[in-house]
């Protein structure tokens, strides 16, 4: 599946930050229950850069790219196509001579059958079936090995001439088996032994049984080099996708396997029967090196340390008896521990605290005007200039209710409100929910947004029990808990078990309520598990890669129409 620069909307710069398709991909599984299943998506890129609120919060960093620099790496992101279609040519007819009945026997073989003859070009073409293959490599095969077998039996000119013409209706591309049948004792003497229990048979009769036997051996090599080249291009694809920076997660195990074509078997994983790809190799060269890949995060998405601060040396916070006692209207008299813009003293003996707080204009813009935050809000909140990015890709294409569902401090929230969306922001702990409800405000937009102070997975299951109190929702954003900063120290990052709750039960949740979804995860989130989403949801996806000035720092997957059916751009700045 080739890639091209056309354009994912019809203005570019309806966009406020370039991002970029790095490859397509297509992937054909066969699930546990044997039946089949198809997931096309594409890996982006999304550069986000955020220097003036790095500058503004007083933290000196020399991460300037030059201008120059970064559009001669945005030149490098065209993808290209590959044609893989084949033209045919056809060559005179020739007479056979008719001298001995081992030659004799042979079919009078004319130009028109020769049809499926392919013109050579660069690379190797995938033959679509066996009957394509059979159709192109049949007469070099049945009379090659003829040849083999009787051709002893033949006068010396009809012999060269049967040699002569198999090498000229030889497949120019023959599959690995069948590349020298002179040298491949597998097609040795495959009929002559015919001749000894069927006494008084016909060179007729023996031939079309010769031609019956190798057609089925020819199919059964036929599907071997297809399971064969299907494997190759799988650990090919993952091991490009590692370059480009994302975590594979497929296992040898998913990988296809030669099997008995008669019989079907199970599998405990999904197995990939079959993937196609367009991956720019330029492009994962200039961008994906191990540097950009292996810094450590320094910003609000993660930490590094997976240190404990001292107990002593955080702010004291009242925790309510009972819930009858929450307060959700925010007192700064007795709830100074949450203001934002304090938070240098409040967290004077926390280094961990200490180290957002020198970024905290890159959290929030207008953290002086009233931002209140917990202690878990500074390091859990999506960076504002990713989450106004990501409010910019889900917030269009008649995208006007979100629910974010695991809202925290309201970061996200706050953004696709500013998009214009009306957003149901959910949480189960009322402390966040409080800062997210002050926080919408100073930003403008608290009316836009209703706060659920609830499990996200109560909520759920009340609207889908009762129909007349779900609201129509447009897309679900998720941000859950990814397990605390110790998620960056694992080679990849699992679905299932490293979110809390688990991120594959969150999902499939979210699916009862709307089929677009924007997930948000750490970036070394293993593919192969946001494939089987995509499974799940029946529908294409796309993994978005969000550079933060010049660093990976996560993933977005988005699902449904959040997912581009269009091609993006190549980027400009």
């Amino acid at each position: 599946m080739a890639s091209s620069s056309e354009s994912v909307c019809d203005d570019q710069g309806d966009y406020q930050w370039p991002w970029c398709q790095m490859g397509h991909f297509g992937i054909n599984f066969i699930q546990t229950d044997g039946s089949k299943a198809y997931v096309e998506g594409d890996l982006s890129r999304a550069y986000i850069k955020d220097y003036e609120l790095l500058r503004a919060s007083k933290r000196p960093k020399d991460q300037k790219l030059a201008e120059e620099k970064i559009q001669e790496d945005l030149d490098e992101m065209s993808l290209k196509e590959v044609e893989s279609e084949a033209n045919g040519d056809t060559v005179d007819d020739k007479i056979l001579d008719e001298k001995d009945m081992a030659y004799e026997v042979l079919p009078k073989w004319t130009s028109d059958k020769r049809k499926g003859r392919k013109k050579k070009m660069k690379g190797r073409y995938n033959y679509r079936s066996f009957n394509e293959y059979w159709d192109v490599a049949y007469f070099y095969l049945t009379q090659m090995t003829w040849l083999n077998d009787f051709g002893d039996q033949m006068n010396e000119e009809n012999k060269e001439k049967l040699r002569k013409k198999c090498e000229e209706m030889k497949p120019v591309y023959p599959i690995e088996q069948h590349e020298n049948l002179l040298e491949n004792p597998d097609y040795h003497h495959v009929t002559k032994s015919m001749i000894e229990p069927k006494q008084g048979a016909t060179y007729e009769e023996i031939y079309a049984e010769h031609c019956e036997l190798i057609k089925k051996k020819s199919e059964v090599d036929y599907h071997a080099h297809q399971t064969k080249s299907v494997t190759r291009r799988c650990k090919d694809m993952i091991s490009r996708v590692k370059r480009l920076g994302y975590a594979p997660g497929f296992e040898e195990s998913q990988l296809p396997s030669f099997y008995d074509l008669k019989t079907e078997q199970k599998h405990d994983k999904p197995l990939i029967k079959e993937i196609r790809y367009t991956i720019d190799d330029a492009f994962s060269k200039k961008f994906c090196g191990a540097d950009s890949r292996d810094e450590k995060v320094e910003d609000s998405s993660a930490s590094t340390s997976d240190s404990t601060s001292p107990s002593d040396s955080q702010p004291e916070m009242p925790s309510p008896v009972n819930p009858s006692e929450i307060r959700f209207n925010f007192d700064p008299e007795t709830e100074k521990y949450l203001i934002a813009s304090d938070a240098e003293k409040l967290y004077a003996n926390d280094p961990e605290i200490s180290k957002y707080y020198y970024q905290r204009y890159r959290l929030f813009s207008r953290l002086d005007e009233g931002i209140i935050m917990d202690r878990e809000g500074w390091f859990s909140v999506t960076p504002e200039a990713i989450a106004e990015h990501i409010a910019d890709r889900v917030v269009r294409h008649n995208v006007s209710v979100v629910v974010d569902a695991f809202t925290g401090v309201g970061g996200n929230a706050i953004q696709f409100a500013l998009r214009g969306a009306h957003v149901i922001a959910i949480d189960m702990d009322p402390v966040r929910l409080k800062c997210a409800r002050e926080n919408a405000r100073v930003y403008g937009v608290a009316d836009y947004i209703d706060f659920i102070c609830a499990d996200f997975f109560d909520v759920s299951a009340t609207w889908a029990a009762d129909k007349k109190l779900a609201p129509k929702v447009d897309a679900v954003f998720l941000s859950p808990p990814w397990g605390g900063p110790s998620y960056l120290k694992a080679k990849e990052f699992d679905l299932a078990t490293g979110c809390c709750p688990n991120g594959v039960d969150i999902f499939d949740v979210s699916l009862k309520i709307s089929p677009n979804i924007a997930y948000f995860l750490p970036r070394n989130t293993k593919v192969s598990q946001l494939t089987e989403l995509a499974i799940k949801a029946k529908s294409r996806m796309e993994i978005e890669q969000s550079s933060l000035n010049s660093k990976i720092k996560t993933i977005t997957v988005y699902y449904g129409k959040l997912a581009y059916r269009e091609k993006i751009p190549a980027c400009d700045t």
